[in-house]
């Protein structure tokens, strides 16, 4: 296989989706068959305890810090200065170069998550004469609502999707979108997640004797404006289900004083952070999972697009998935697909009420998507599996 250099904001341990996918994609390679490059810094933010291992690759931290470039980029953006913008990408090729020079890399993979990497990744695969593949976790150029951001993104992305040697994005909505946009055919990886935690042990103690079950819906994950009008739809549904005893269990980063400052208050209780070795047994204790996207966002191009890290999780939890998101959603139109959730793509929450009431009640219905939820886990998320189509695709560059 070709040493290759891995360009991310989001590497392990920080706290963040993309972390979490980039330790399972490539915590079973050779340390010595790839190096890491991200921002100095950035590793630092949202350590909370339940991230993962670091990798055991060579890993180079390129300057400014992580907080000096998001205040020169916002700089920039407020005051409209396309020269800041380029001279920061010139010293972000210079230092991606020197890195890939030392490492005697023979390609380059550049991922989304920050508005430099990927071009500067890019350009400098380029100077070096080096295949360069494109990871989109996201939308590139439409995470930035700063008009003059998106302009430069948008700008920088025509350029990248066109010279790149292969594009990775997560999801068949995505690869869709850059086929109708570019005319190119990206490759679906999808985020790889450790089923390995899901197959063992997987009994639950069930609640001591005397003491009521009482029904749970869970969401385990970050919360914030990609999520926040799905969430008050489902306080809204609980309300009105007419289940004793129903509430919503969200364990997250997030503060409650700031959830409940977007609506999300009542019927919910508010769990920390917990390490990622319990979300196993944590997600099977539920009696629904609910996978949320926001009907009323600044992204809706990164909603249509997105996919969470959590769904491979979800899927190989057995518990059935209440799926809550605009119709043209990539969840949507995946556990629609294959019946492997419920999925609610109104905003409406009576239509998600009656959802809750089904699920709950219909046991056939349960067992159907969640039997056909266990095989997507397999088929299309198990990191085993993702590992295999990232190897391949490195070692056929050309």
């Amino acid at each position: 296989m070709k040493k290759f250099a891995f360009v991310s904001l989001g590497l392990p341990p920080s706290q963040s989706g993309q972390s979490l996918t980039v330790y399972h994609l490539l915590r079973k390679f050779d340390p010595k068959a790839y190096c890491l490059v991200t921002l100095k810094n950035f590793y630092l933010y949202g350590n909370l305890g339940n991230c993962s291992e670091n990798l055991g690759a060579s890993t180079y931290f390129v300057r400014p810090d992580y907080q000096v470039i998001r205040g020169l980029v916002a700089i920039a953006a407020k005051l409209r200065l396309r020269l800041l913008l380029s001279f920061l990408l010139r010293l972000r090729v210079y230092q991606y170069k020197r890195v890939i020079r030392a490492e005697h890399c023979s390609a380059v993979v550049g991922c989304t998550g920050d508005l430099l990497d990927p071009p500067a990744a890019f350009f400098a695969s380029r100077a070096l004469n080096l295949p360069f593949i494109l990871y989109t976790f996201d939308y590139y150029s439409r995470q930035w609502p700063d008009s003059f951001l998106r302009s430069f993104a948008d700008e920088q992305e025509k350029t990248i999707v066109k010279g790149s040697s292969a594009i990775i994005v997560p999801n068949e909505c995505l690869g869709r979108e850059y086929f109708q946009r570019y005319g190119v055919r990206p490759v679906v990886i999808h985020n790889p997640f450790d089923l390995s935690g899901y197959e063992k042990n997987h009994r639950v103690s069930p609640a001591p004797d005397g003491v009521p079950a009482e029904k749970t819906i869970v969401y385990t994950g970050a919360v914030y404006e990609a999520h926040y009008s799905a969430f008050r739809n489902l306080i809204a549904a609980i309300d009105t289900a007419g289940i004793p005893g129903l509430k919503l269990h969200i364990y997250t980063s997030q503060s409650e004083t700031r959830l409940a400052m977007n609506g999300i208050k009542g019927p919910v209780v508010i769990h920390r952070n917990l390490p990622n070795d319990r979300m196993p047994d944590i997600q099977r204790r539920a009696d629904l999972l609910f996978l949320p996207l926001a009907f009323a966002s600044e992204y809706p191009d990164i909603i249509r697009t997105s996919a969470p890290g959590k769904i491979g999780e979800y899927l190989a939890s057995g518990i059935p998935v209440l799926v809550h998101a605009p119709r043209e959603s990539f969840v949507s139109w995946y556990f629609s697909r294959y019946q492997c959730g419920l999925v609610v793509s109104d905003d409406d929450p009576a239509l998600l009420s009656e959802a809750i009431r089904t699920l709950l009640s219909n046991r056939g219905l349960r067992e159907t998507v969640t039997n056909n939820a266990r095989e997507r886990a397999k088929s299309d998320f198990d990191a085993g599996h993702v590992r295999e189509q990232f190897a391949n695709l490195i070692s056929g560059l050309e």
